[in-house]
């Protein structure tokens, strides 16, 4: 990645994280419901019968509640656990309650892998996906550490969805040649369909 690239993406991430931390607890958990209302309008959500939440921590859009729910639905429902923060090794973990994760050194909520609970991308209907902004055509700023960029290469772009508050969705971002778009965002106030590039 270019260096002029790089501080462009630098100068995104600390401005929307700033943006993201100014907001209080009441805030989020409010905007989140609202966030959650529209997955569950989604027909692609309803249908779907193994989905892919993250963890959150920190400022981002709310997902415990969302979790419980669609686990209180009868959905499989994995998550995302890093393996190696060093390349970016990333797996979907199925998970049964929120007590299967740890807080990893990195300080991520995660679980633990192994054989028997490696979920394949193919069998997964759905993806909802973290980031500290998105673009008008799906595109996303994340921490940097190219985790997911790498892990949804080969996942159809339909079966993406960034979760966003609102203030985070912005006209354009410094996009480079492993960005990955997303194909929906969902904020409390839009659902953005997102045209395939």
């Amino acid at each position: 990645m270019s260096g002029c690239l790089e501080s462009e993406k630098r100068k995104i991430r600390h401005e929307f994280l700033a943006l993201r931390n100014r907001m209080d607890s009441d805030s989020a958990a409010v905007c989140s419901a609202g966030i959650f209302a529209g997955i569950k309008k989604l027909s692609a959500y309803e249908k779907t019968k193994t989905v892919m939440f993250y963890l959150s921590c920190g400022s981002e859009v709310l997902t415990d509640f969302m979790i419980n729910s669609a686990l209180g639905n009868g959905k499989s429902v994995v998550v995302p656990s890093i393996k190696n923060f060093r390349n970016g090794e990333m797996y979907a973990v199925k998970i049964s309650r929120l007590e299967d994760a740890y807080l990893s050194a990195c300080g991520i909520r995660q679980p633990e892998i192994n054989s028997d609970n490696i979920v394949e991308k193919d069998n997964i209907d759905l993806v909802f996906v973290p980031g500290l902004a998105f673009d008008i055509k799906g595109y996303r700023t994340g921490y940097g550490k190219g985790c997911y960029d790498r892990w949804l290469k080969s996942v159809p772009f339909e079966k993406t969805v960034g979760l966003a508050y609102d203030f985070q969705v912005t006209k354009q971002l410094p996009i480079g040649k492993y960005d990955m778009p997303v194909g929906i965002i969902i904020t409390e106030k839009r659902v953005i369909q997102i045209k395939e590039n």
